[in-house]
């Protein structure tokens, strides 16, 4: 009788295996995205820039039908921001709690890439690298590489047993390490944790006003391939409340801010690009300098601050 549990045991083990390496990688990532939608689940994250590090405890689960999300930092300043469905709530030190209408919460987040499917596969190569070990549990490597020269390239870890992320890399051009996101742990429970249930029941923030636009004076000539615009408006800086005329691109994974305003006296550096790889390029045309920000290779800034045209 043994024997006989022993056999149906190895078979159950390979039935388990086979069904994993029969995933295409582009199935793993929908089944990621199932996972982190559906599943409850407690994630401590280590987030990694150049010589920065930050911890921080992420919570997901569904409370009365209703998806709710929760990501603390865990050394600085108390700071905490939570999402119930698409309602994203901020809570920092010294501002005002705020909330906005949107499908995720900004900043690191292992659903960084959840909803983003379509344009994944619009502008990336999807390809698998096979096995590696995260947080003591076995992990499908997913490589995502930009089709064109205009973004940067991830490398994802997914649990095999579960399909939610528990790290991804982020690469330049050059294959330097730029971001990394890795969980130190995973719990995954059939019942949704306390603390999200009284977010899912506490009182309301107000919801920010949205700002009526500003007749527009600039457009783009041009855009990176995969990139749409977001919005666009007018604001005063808070440094030096000098009138800039704002707009916002992304294309699912990064955003690039584009900054047109009345040129100053003193011209800016034209090219800077920080260690996390953050680029700004900025260009004179006319009277008005145009500044472009973004985790993007340098020449894809420059090339988007010189297509800048006026209406």
């Amino acid at each position: 009788m043994q024997a006989h549990y022993l056999i149906i045991g190895f078979f159950s083990l390979l039935l388990s295996t086979v069904s994993y390496a029969e995933k295409t990688p582009l199935e793993w990532l929908t089944s990621m995205e199932q996972a982190h939608q559906q599943l409850n689940y407690k994630l401590p994250l280590i987030h990694l820039e150049r010589n920065h590090v930050q911890s921080y405890a992420f919570e997901h689960g569904r409370v009365e039908g209703q998806e709710v999300a929760y990501i603390a930092s865990l050394s600085g300043p108390v700071r905490h921001s939570y999402r119930i469905d698409n309602l994203v709530t901020y809570v920092e030190p010294e501002i005002k709690p705020y909330s906005i209408h949107a499908s995720q919460i900004v900043g690191p987040s292992p659903m960084k890439f959840v909803g983003k499917l379509a344009q994944v596969t619009e502008n990336y190569s999807i390809t698998g690298l096979g096995k590696g070990r995260i947080a003591g549990r076995i992990c499908q490597l997913i490589r995502l590489k930009s089709k064109d020269d205009h973004r940067f390239n991830y490398i994802l870890w997914l649990d095999e047993a579960s399909s939610l992320l528990l790290r991804y890399d982020l690469f330049d051009l050059e294959n330097n390490l730029l971001e990394q996101i890795q969980a130190v742990g995973l719990h995954i429970s059939e019942n949704v944790s306390a603390n999200l249930v009284k977010l899912k029941d506490s009182t309301r923030i107000d919801i920010s006003p949205v700002v009526k636009a500003a007749p527009q004076r600039w457009d783009l000539s041009w855009t990176p391939p995969g990139y749409k615009m977001q919005s666009r408006d007018n604001h005063r800086l808070m440094v030096t409340a000098e009138s800039v005329e704002y707009l916002l691109l992304s294309d699912g994974l990064s955003e690039i801010s584009v900054y047109v305003a009345q040129a100053g006296e003193l011209a800016m550096p034209k090219k800077a690009i920080t260690r996390n790889g953050i680029a700004m390029a900025n260009h004179r045309q006319g009277n008005v300098d145009i500044t472009v920000v973004g985790r993007i290779p340098y020449q894809t800034a420059l090339k988007l601050s010189r297509s800048v045209i006026e209406n």
